[in-house]
């Protein structure tokens, strides 16, 4: 099997953050976005990763070299940002014999085992993983039949006729099937609101091809395009993989559920819940909550909550000595 997965982003829903980096490599819960990716699928023991890079290839190449040394792996470049089916026909031109493959976007964080997923010993042409949501309309939408056959896929319905997004993340038994497919689209400019899209060859395989096509659902998935969504997984991979508790280290108390790495210092301060902070931190005399701190960041005298702050950043604020009667209120603002 290959495994494709889409990396040529920009993320500009996520700026100032991107300006410097790729949004897949923004942390959560103590890792990367791109190692909850690669690592889901490595239990696979795919033949090759085929990677699409384009904006800030070379810190996406960089962090591939320096943390998955050993495996097969390559790179493709989208220079033009034309839609997520001409990255994945990019992508095939790797593929160079028909086979499997497995197609997971670098911005889709999903809490699922692939392996399971694909243990089936009769595997359908193409399985389209989805996820109930509360507004189907933001989103492409699955119809699905009682044995969870895809009958029609529709994108950003006005009015949806079920609730079950499609996540970013597909299997096809045939990477030459899906590669016709999207060169037809291609060499024809055949698109949709402009864009080569890979709901385009969803589409065919339902009502032209008529091969099977299947759902399956996920319990989490975070499309980390937007600073909430990130913190909303944070809050996620946090619950699912810390124990409960109040802990001490040093003088400093960390409530779980929370993540501070083991280079971090954290000096008469307060962690959690739901906060992670990264290698090499300094926190002094700060209150984190339902934040991310990025790697090598220093911050002093701040109450933190809601926050998503980059690596190596340096926030400072002056402590506040007060004397204070009984009955008063003080309000503190920080501009």
């Amino acid at each position: 099997m290959k495994v494709i997965i889409p990396v040529a982003g920009v993320g500009s829903r996520l700026k100032p953050h991107t300006h410097s980096m790729p949004k897949q490599l923004l942390e959560i819960a103590g890792k990367k976005i791109l190692n909850y990716i690669i690592d889901g699928v490595l239990e696979l023991e795919p033949s090759e990763m085929i990677f699409v890079v384009g904006h800030k290839k070379e810190a996406i190449v960089d962090f591939i070299d320096t943390n998955y040394k050993g495996y097969n792996y390559s790179f493709i470049e989208q220079t033009v940002r034309d839609g997520d089916g001409s990255a994945v026909r990019l992508g095939l031109k790797n593929v160079k014999f028909d086979e499997d493959v497995l197609i997971v976007f670098g911005d889709t964080v999903t809490d699922i085992s692939y392996k399971r997923l694909l243990s089936a010993v009769d595997l359908p042409d193409c399985i389209v993983l989805g996820m109930e949501v509360e507004n189907p309309s933001h989103y492409g939408i699955m119809n699905v039949m009682d044995n969870m056959d895809v009958y029609e896929v529709e994108e950003k319905p006005v009015e949806p006729k079920s609730n079950l997004a499609i996540i970013g993340s597909y299997y096809f038994k045939s990477s030459n099937i899906l590669n016709d497919m999207l060169n037809n689209f291609y060499e024809n400019k055949i698109t949709e609101k402009g864009e080569f899209r890979l709901i385009q060859a969803i589409r065919q395989y339902i009502q032209v091809r008529d091969l099977s096509v299947k759902a399956a659902k996920v319990d989490g998935w975070f499309d980390c395009g937007r600073p909430a969504v990130v913190l909303a997984a944070n809050r996620y991979f946090l619950e699912k993989n810390c124990s409960n508790g109040i802990s001490l280290r040093d003088d400093s108390v960390i409530i779980s559920p929370s993540f501070v790495a083991k280079t971090a210092v954290v000096d008469g301060s307060v962690i959690g819940p739901f906060a992670s902070i990264g290698e090499g931190c300094v926190i002094k005399n700060t209150v984190v909550r339902d934040s991310i701190v990025g790697s090598k960041s220093v911050i002093n005298n701040l109450n933190l909550r809601e926050s998503l702050v980059g690596s190596e950043v340096v926030l400072n604020a002056k402590a506040t000595k007060i004397n204070i009667g009984e009955k008063s209120e003080v309000d503190f603002y920080v501009e």
